[in-house]
């Protein structure tokens, strides 16, 4: 997969430095950033989806390191003294394993994490974290909008039902999983929607000014502004700790969360005009089916990501786009 789409994404910028009509050395700096960029995106999609190095099932059980003891044959000069090329070779091994060691970059702070473009290139944590930081931050801009702008009386029952329904749905998901090997993802979207349903208070009006208050609106409100912070939450960590799942799983959970929910305007015109109310409905579940771990994620992708990460924000989004 990482070498097909390699393959592709060098292909469309050739094509499109053909279509341009570019110069010579404009025609090769595209392609020098073509070939990085496949690349970078080859060294992603290999550290995700596959294949997996032996290490990494050590990793899994907490095993950052072993120790490896080996006897070597002394000189005759004495007892404890080793050969001058058995010494050499010992020290080479030694510094390859440094640096390639995610435990030396935990207690040193050496630039062990990092990307690869090419295999002469290497982009590090310092200079990659920049564009997630980019990607992250309309979460913090919705969220901080929110609660200092549009949101007029935070709903927390409503809130906590529905938050405490989706923690509860994962769970229970999470067990079946690692149970029976079955995902119940769909099952629980349609427990939290019917949570939703029945959660949202009714609309009421203001006794001073007499005005109707929009109660949905409130908790739709609310709402979105519990999912930024639990998306940023979900994010950050695992952008620091593993930045080719992360950032992918940013750019395509930012959006959802922070920008393609309806609003309230959108939502009061759905309301007066039932096809239009139909049809929304019926994309956003078929979206939202689209969407679900079982149907968008590679089965070999790690399952604590789909099952903390990926699975408590599907719910979220439900509850968001059903409310």
């Amino acid at each position: 997969f990482g070498t097909e789409l390699e393959n592709h994404v060098e292909g469309f910028f050739t094509r499109l430095g053909s279509m341009l009509e570019l110069d010579k050395s404009s025609l090769a700096s595209l392609q020098s950033y073509a070939s990085d960029l496949s690349g970078w995106i080859g060294f992603v999609a290999a550290l995700v989806i596959g294949p997996v190095q032996p290490h990494s099932f050590a990793l899994k059980h907490g095993i950052d390191a072993l120790t490896i003891e080996v006897h070597v044959p002394t000189t005759s000069v004495g007892a404890s003294a080793i050969h001058p090329h058995y010494a050499d070779f010992s020290r080479c091994i030694e510094h390859l394993l440094r640096s390639i060691s995610n435990l030396h970059e935990r207690l040193h702070h050496s630039v062990a994490q990092y990307t690869m473009p090419s295999p002469s290139k290497f982009v590090s944590h310092g200079e990659y974290i920049y564009p997630a930081i980019l990607v992250s931050l309309p979460m913090v801009v919705r969220a901080a909008s929110l609660a200092l702008r549009d949101m007029t009386s935070f709903q927390f029952v409503f809130v906590g039902t529905v938050v405490g329904t989706v923690l509860l749905a994962s769970c229970v998901n999470a067990y079946t999983v690692f149970t029976s090997g079955r995902s119940v993802i769909r099952v629980m979207m349609m427990v939290v929607a019917w949570v939703v349903h029945r959660s949202i208070p009714q609309s009421r009006q203001e006794i001073e000014t007499g005005v109707d208050f929009d109660t949905k609106n409130e908790c739709r409100k609310s709402l979105r502004f519990v999912a930024c912070l639990i998306g940023l939450y979900l994010h950050v960590p695992l952008l620091l700790a593993n930045y080719s799942l992360g950032f992918p799983s940013a750019v395509f959970w930012t959006p959802l969360l922070a920008i393609f929910v309806s609003s309230g305007r959108l939502a009061a015109m759905c309301s007066k005009n039932t096809v239009l109310k139909t049809i929304m409905a019926i994309a956003k579940i078929l979206l939202l089916v689209a969407i679900s771990p079982s149907t968008i994620l590679p089965s070999n992708i790690s399952p604590q990501y789909a099952l903390i990460l990926y699975t408590p924000l599907q719910l979220l989004l439900t509850a968001l786009w059903l409310v």
